[in-house]
């Protein structure tokens, strides 16, 4: 599933790289970063002075770092994206109706990035922008099946496929541990646009110590969450609120 170029631009891949590896830091220099990256000096400079003409590299003291302007363009591209404008609003009214956290995962060719997150304590390490595998994560497993049906052969080290499979074909969602590199347990279910594309997914969190009853209700919600989400894709909704809003009943 993961995508391939035809022609791959290496300099593109080399730049990408290099901002990567500052992405992790507060800064690096050129000697780390060559070190890093197996390049030469050089060829790190150039990438450098580039990327600060542009206005998206610094130079801070014997280093280098990111520039602000690189959370502008990810905060356009984040508002400019179809499951964040439709499905903003309605998580955040259900973390605050459900006192639970609730995650907003876009899908990518190999992965799902978190673009909005809702009631999820900071120690959880799920801020917007955070990475989570579609081999190893429970909203990475309903985003494979929903996108092709399939789910990668990692995903049997981290779950019960069998059991995974079985949950989506019935109603669309699945429970179990939010992923191989966070504790708790979640309902995770997929976004489907007007054509069938699947844009991501919804991950609630499931407080630990409820009762049954309540993660029952939960998940329900989940599922009715899923539905208010998808039709505003079907009826392209424009994001303002008007005397034929939705009813605010997250379940039946």
């Amino acid at each position: 599933m993961d995508y391939e170029a035809n022609r791959r631009v290496e300099t593109s891949a080399r730049t990408f790289a290099i901002v990567e590896q500052l992405s992790g830091v507060d800064r690096l220099g050129v000697s780390a970063l060559a070190d890093e990256l197996g390049m030469s000096k050089g060829i790190v400079h150039n990438h450098l002075s580039t990327l600060r003409e542009l206005g998206y590299v610094r130079k801070v003291a014997d280093g280098y770092q990111l520039s602000p302007r690189l959370l502008s363009v990810g905060l356009r591209a984040r508002s400019n994206a179809p499951l964040y404008r439709f499905g903003h609003d309605l998580c955040r009214e259900f973390a605050a109706q459900f006192d639970t956290g609730v995650l907003l995962c876009q899908h990518s060719d190999s992965d799902c990035t978190v673009v909005d997150a809702h009631g999820v304590p900071s120690a959880r390490d799920l801020a917007v922008g955070t990475t989570l595998s579609l081999a190893a994560s429970l909203v990475g497993a309903v985003i494979r099946l929903a996108a092709d049906g399939s789910l990668p052969s990692e995903t049997a080290d981290a779950y019960d496929t069998d059991r995974l499979r079985a949950a989506f074909d019935g109603d669309g969602s699945v429970t179990g541990r939010l992923s191989t590199a966070h504790e708790g347990d979640c309902v995770a279910v997929p976004i489907l646009g007007a054509a069938g594309t699947c844009h991501g997914g919804v991950a609630v969190l499931l407080p630990e110590g409820q009762s049954d009853q309540r993660r029952t209700r939960l998940t329900e919600a989940t599922r009715s969450l899923r539905d208010r989400i998808e039709r505003r894709f079907d009826s392209e909704w424009p994001g303002e609120r008007s005397f034929a809003t939705e009813k605010h009943s997250w379940v039946g």
